[in-house]
């Protein structure tokens, strides 16, 4: 697992969709903490678009104080019109290119900072790639998060990294189950999920190693399933399970999306502020089946047909995406 300890130069926005009476946008500007003024912000550059304008830019913070900081960011249309400004609050943190001197990992929960599970780190500049063999010994079958963080030879602790784990005691036979393979919400078909080999299959306990990466946040369904030596798939088991970048709770989309009722009967309303547009709507039942598609913005969807159980929502919107556990009554 890679680990790096290194200074904050820049920060990476993957920002903005605005929308200005369809008319086009033709420049944005951005400032920090204070307002300078209409027009008075430092220019970005923008790309075609057609009032609304979903762009990546690299903002430079050299010259702010350490500690929180807003940005602020406004765009002018082709109406000769400024927009109102959108914040996003961050906090800059500079750290010195010590060596890393020391690591720690914990599972779930965190002991404090010093008090978890020690490792033992190669040479490094300050960057420090390395393998780590960590024991599961006395997790429950299911989903964990492990947790990992560094020590620089000045003494200050990083920000931990965290990586989801399921652990699934398989119970076969020695050499009969070979391999496995997991997907997260929708069933791609026999064979066509992510593939796991086991180094070992005659060990009867094995540890999967899942990438969470690009998952909504919010809440999803884990499959997973496993082939013999013959080649023979077995049904799959499934848990529920909760992406929550907490770090970012001014920007979750969680946060900002209402559902009502929940549980629900026959019908299910979506609230969302007039920023927010949804592109695509998703239900998965838990087969990993979807049962509902839209690709129209409803704020309102007709589920009657759906039986009683537990649900995954799925919304694509203008920024980002966002998974809802839902239950029809």
């Amino acid at each position: 697992m890679p680990i790096s300890m290194k200074k904050v130069l820049l920060l990476v926005f993957t920002l903005f969709s605005f929308i200005t009476n369809s008319q086009s946008i033709t420049t944005a500007e951005y400032f920090f903490n204070t307002d300078p003024g209409l027009g008075n912000g430092t220019a970005l550059t923008v790309n075609s678009n057609t009032g609304v304008l979903t762009q990546t830019f690299t903002i430079p913070t050299v010259g702010l104080s350490e500690g929180f900081n807003s940005v602020y960011v406004r765009v002018y249309n082709s109406d000769n019109n400024w927009s109102l400004y959108d914040r996003q609050n961050f906090y800059l943190k500079g750290t010195t290119s010590t060596n890393i001197a020391a690591a720690e990992y914990f599972f779930n929960t965190d002991p404090g900072v010093g008090n978890a599970t020690t490792l033992s780190v190669d040479t490094n500049t300050g960057q420090l790639s390395q393998i780590f063999t960590i024991s599961t010994t006395g997790l429950l079958e299911g989903f964990h998060s492990f947790y990992i963080r560094t020590q620089s030879t000045d003494g200050d602790w990083s920000l931990y990294d965290r990586q989801i784990i399921y652990i699934k005691d398989f119970d076969f036979t020695l050499d009969e189950v070979s391999a496995a393979e997991y997907f997260i919400d929708s069933d791609p078909g026999i064979g066509n999920g992510t593939s796991v080999i086991f180094g070992n299959p005659s060990q009867t306990s094995q540890i999967l190693n899942i990438n969470s990466t690009g998952l909504a946040e919010g809440d999803h369904i884990f499959y997973v399933r496993v082939q013999d030596t013959n080649g023979d798939w077995s049904i799959y088991d499934s848990a529920l399970f909760t992406i929550d970048n907490s770090l970012g709770v001014e920007n979750n989309l969680l946060s900002k999306i209402v559902l009502l009722p929940n549980p629900f009967e026959n019908n299910l309303s979506i609230k969302s502020p007039n920023n927010i547009q949804v592109l695509k709507i998703e239900v998965y039942n838990t087969l990993g089946q979807t049962v509902y598609y839209s690709l129209e913005p409803k704020t309102t969807l007709e589920l009657s047909t759906l039986k009683k159980g537990i649900y995954i929502l799925n919304l694509k919107t203008s920024l980002g995406e966002a998974s809802f556990k839902i239950i029809k009554k």
